[in-house]
């Protein structure tokens, strides 16, 4: 009885160590150059953004900046052309955010995602964002857009990594 709580116990730790590392690893890389993301339901994910080789994880990009320091991962489950990735973010030194992302695509001609952010907000409320965004390769980057960069699509303003 002992090997099997033995065994049991162990299994279960190895599937949490299991879990966090293998979402950002199982998502096939994007081709380098030149995305387009749009987000119909949300007016602040609309850009341009220029990926290189080295920072091509689109959970950083797109979804998290700074997905991999500030995400720990609950649950995953993902192939190479679709998944769910499930996560606990940090707002604030205090506050917390679960964020729950949906993905399909090549990822070298376009994917897709929803992204759905929860948080409790100041005055006690929970509030939830959510980002249902197409993305869609363009080619190679203009030369005012070296890598990491994003042009956001209406104010034309640059943003730096």
């Amino acid at each position: 009885m002992l090997v099997f709580k033995r065994t049991l116990i162990g299994a279960a730790l190895l599937s949490v160590f299991l879990i966090s590392p293998a979402a950002a690893k199982d998502i096939p890389p994007r081709t380098a150059g030149l995305w387009l993301l749009k987000a119909e339901d949300n007016p602040f994910a609309d850009w341009s953004m220029c990926i290189e080789e080295a920072r091509n994880d689109f959970l950083d990009t797109d979804v998290w900046d700074n997905f991999a320091n500030e995400c720990k991962v609950t649950n995953s489950s993902t192939r190479k052309s679709s998944g769910k990735i499930d996560a606990t973010c940090k707002l604030t030194e205090k506050t917390e955010a679960k964020l729950q992302i949906t993905f399909s695509g090549d990822f070298k001609t376009g994917y897709s995602f929803e992204s759905v952010t929860q948080f409790v907000n100041a005055l006690g409320k929970t509030n939830t964002l959510h980002a249902n965004a197409k993305v869609t390769y363009a080619g190679k980057c203009p030369a005012e857009l070296k890598p990491g960069m994003k042009r956001m699509t209406k104010s034309g303003l640059i943003l730096r990594p």
